[in-house]
């Protein structure tokens, strides 16, 4: 198949859903599919790179930001993705549309099946959905909801990573056509090593997220020979490295590391625990990644955490810096939980979030959409 890839977010712009459509990509070009990408362009990089076997155009937005894009960029990259698209196709047709995120991806992929009849399906990544990021997105959320729906209607497939996003794209249009599909997680770049005194907690720093909640549990903790890593960056910060200085337990802020440095990777190896208390998660990557190292994890008992965790880690409330305070002190204690949880976590990983796994089940969902394969790559429908 030739497919058009969609995202606003590929590394080493945006986080974890970058990371999963990246990965996603790379899989069905090793899969011999003839993969396109269009995403945002940012500071310096290439407009235009083969990376893994996947052909990468980036389009320049006046994105401000690594972590995250403004709706108003957003918009003025789908515009610019739009023009692209058509020429592409026009060109050589590509069979179907993979979108990541409803908006703005979904907008530049409802357009190509109203002009060529191109079919597309979409996976969504949280901040797209209606409730999942009021804080921040309410208002356009409210503004976008009659596109967002038309959107979400016309895709031939919504291919969640959970549940429980499902369920919110459900409360808005509850006859959509879906099915859960879970993100994969590099198995090759993040592995156990040996394991230190080390407590890792890694992701955007946005309120939502919860390490102030971490940080407010671990304060008056004495944990010799322990230490925190926090990797990260965006508007929180600030706030969390005047929380970090308050601790007993030191807390070293490495700032962002980007998904594919070696850096990351080591950190997560020689991490016993993996802390993510965020209160809203769709199918955490960071979380996956954790496991993946062979990490005992902590994250909260809400939306998409404990349908990646399972049974391998320690849930607890949401917004509970005692709580947290609680796991981290007992599983300081001991070591050989750690390890077990670590084990089984790793487990989980390598059965049910593999890459070619989860390759599979996406591209199966993209088979099932395709017109008469007689007609395929001639940009026609039955």
């Amino acid at each position: 198949m030739r497919i058009l890839v969609l995202s606003h977010e590929y590394p080493p712009v945006g986080g974890g859903a970058g990371a999963s459509s990246s990965l996603l990509s790379e899989q069905y070009a090793l899969l011999g599919h003839q993969i396109t990408v269009l995403t945002m362009g940012w500071n310096e990089l290439p407009l235009e790179e083969i990376v893994s076997g996947v052909q990468v155009y980036r389009q320049p937005c006046g994105r401000k930001r690594w972590e995250m894009a403004s709706p108003w960029e957003g918009l003025k990259w789908a515009r610019q993705a739009w023009r692209v698209a058509v020429r592409m196709q026009q060109e050589h047709p590509f069979d179907i549309v993979h979108a990541h995120f409803i908006m703005p991806a979904g907008i530049v992929a409802r357009w190509l099946r109203r002009r060529f009849r191109l079919p597309y399906v979409i996976t969504p990544r949280g901040s797209d959905v209606p409730g999942y990021n009021s804080e921040r997105l309410r208002i356009a959320h409210l503004l976008a909801q009659p596109w967002w729906k038309r959107i979400v209607r016309e895709a031939h497939q919504i291919l969640s990573p959970s549940q429980s996003l499902l369920q919110l794209i459900q409360a808005q249009v509850p006859d959509v056509r879906a099915t859960v599909i879970p993100n994969g997680v590099n198995i090759g770049r993040f592995q156990p090593g040996i394991k230190e005194r080390r407590i890792l907690l890694c992701s955007r720093l946005v309120e939502r997220k919860g390490f102030q909640y971490f940080l407010q549990g671990i304060r008056d903790l004495d944990l010799p020979g322990w230490q925190v890593d926090l990797v990260g960056s965006g508007p929180y910060a600030e706030t969390l490295r005047r929380l970090a200085g308050e601790c007993r337990t030191r807390v070293t802020l490495h700032g962002r590391i980007e998904n594919r440095d070696p850096r990351l990777a080591d950190l997560y190896a020689r991490a016993k625990i993996f802390v993510m208390p965020s209160e809203r998660e769709n199918c955490p990557v960071s979380i996956l990644e954790g496991m993946t190292a062979g990490c005992a994890v902590i994250t909260a008992n809400v939306t998409g955490n404990p349908e990646v965790l399972g049974e391998t880690g320690c849930l607890v409330a949401p917004r509970d810096a005692s709580a947290i305070r609680d796991a981290v002190l007992a599983l300081t204690a001991d070591d050989a939980r750690c390890q077990a949880l670590g084990e089984a976590a790793r487990n989980r990983v390598l059965t049910s979030f593999a890459p070619p796994l989860i390759a599979a089940r996406n591209l199966a969902a993209l088979q099932a959409c395709l017109p008469n394969p007689c007609l395929v790559n001639r940009g026609v429908l039955s």
